[in-house]
């Protein structure tokens, strides 16, 4: 009986916790949205990750078209090929929500008296995580690392950029039997990197199966200077979103809700130290401030609506999903995880979800720029608080 019921209480302690995860039975009255608002409807669409140039205040967004994120969010689907025709974007924007894009280019086979001509690139692009490298001898020098979902399997593409110019430049695009299903990127040099692999088994049985046991077989592969891949962290469940600053390397993991602290222990080895449980959401993207080293970190607050939403976004089906933004700051013991701060709860009003949130400071304006996968708008938050 004394094993029974010790059974009994474990079972009910995790059922009631993941209950308060999921969200199931909630409801959320909005909180620190009255600064907010919508901008960029029908172009800023599909803006799942957000990153601020440190050195101008200029904020990129990996940006798309809707449909064809089914093919990645909802991989066990049918997918309708003629969504490919639709192009995924890559826009640049001021603290004056003035933007435009970069286009993404790559070198010709032909040339002519000045040297190699550009064409537009030639394969399949479908942004998810991104990471900027700044050459650390010149800033306007950047390396932008992409997420790219491509039909064939998933990968990292790598472009250079000259700040200020219109376009970016294919440099490679690499993948391997280890990058089997990408969620996002931080980029160490022009060419290394890591990544998050969010799960083993991307459809099929097993993906439900992993899924609803909580399964910890994602993991942080890392890929080298010298074009090499391994696993710097195995065993994570569902590793989503990835960033760093002064050397951490924060995770956060939605099966498994919370965000996790690494530090380098060897080139391509991340050793952990630390990390914080969520109990009231499932996080997805992470950034860093990098004035302040504060981490944002997004939340969804009603799993099973954002589901809804993300596989149905045209229909409109909820307004209900619930987003939660918080800010950590990490503690000076990296094992007793950080402390944390509720900037922005939306109960679905001002958007369905948020996969981003990231801090624009530019001219004397500070401001929260938050991003969604499936949203036809970006949202952008005047706060005194950030």
């Amino acid at each position: 009986a004394l094993v029974a019921a010790a059974v009994a209480w474990v079972v009910y302690q995790h059922t009631s916790h993941y209950a308060r995860v999921l969200g199931l039975g909630k409801v959320y009255t909005n909180e620190n949205t009255t600064s907010c608002r919508q901008i960029g409807h029908g172009v800023l669409h599909g803006c799942e990750d957000i990153i601020v140039d440190p050195h101008t205040g200029l904020a990129y967004l990996a940006c798309g078209s809707l449909n064809p994120r089914q093919h990645w969010l909802h991989p066990g689907d049918d997918y309708d090929m003629s969504f490919e025709s639709e192009s995924d974007h890559l826009y640049v924007m001021d603290e004056n929500d003035s933007y435009s894009e970069v286009k993404a280019m790559e070198t010709s086979t032909t040339t002519n008296g000045d040297g190699l001509l550009l064409q537009p690139f030639s394969q399949d692009l479908r942004f998810h995580g991104f990471d900027i490298y700044w050459d650390p001898e010149d800033p306007q020098n950047m390396t932008f690392m992409f997420v790219n979902h491509q039909l064939a399997h998933g990968a990292v593409s790598i472009f250079s950029h000259i700040r200020g110019s219109d376009h970016m430049i294919h440099v490679e695009t690499v993948h391997s039997g280890l990058l089997h299903s990408p969620n996002n990127v931080i980029a160490m040099s022009k060419r290394a990197f890591y990544a998050t692999n969010d799960m083993m088994f991307p459809k099929g049985i097993m993906n439900s199966v992993s899924k609803n046991l909580r399964l910890p077989d994602g993991h942080v592969v890392y890929h080298s200077d010298d074009g090499e891949f391994s696993v710097a962290v195995p065993r994570i469940r569902y590793p989503n979103g990835i960033a760093q600053h002064n050397g951490w390397i924060y995770v956060a993991s939605c099966t498994d809700p919370g965000v996790q602290i690494y530090k380098e222990s060897a080139k391509g080895k991340l050793q952990f130290h630390g990390r914080i449980v969520y109990n009231d959401g499932i996080p997805d993207n992470i950034s860093v401030d990098p004035e302040t080293g504060h981490i944002y970190s997004t939340m969804f607050l009603k799993v099973q609506e954002t589901h809804k939403f993300f596989r149905h976004p045209s229909l409109n089906t909820t307004t209900v999903a619930g987003t939660k933004i918080v800010r950590l700051t990490q503690r000076p013991d990296p094992s007793t995880g950080f402390d944390v701060e509720t900037l922005l709860l939306d109960s679905g009003e001002l958007m369905p979800s948020a996969t981003v949130a990231a801090i624009q400071r530019r001219n004397q304006i500070r401001r929260m720029l938050v991003g969604c996968v499936m949203c036809d708008f970006l949202v952008v938050c005047q706060q005194t608080q950030l």
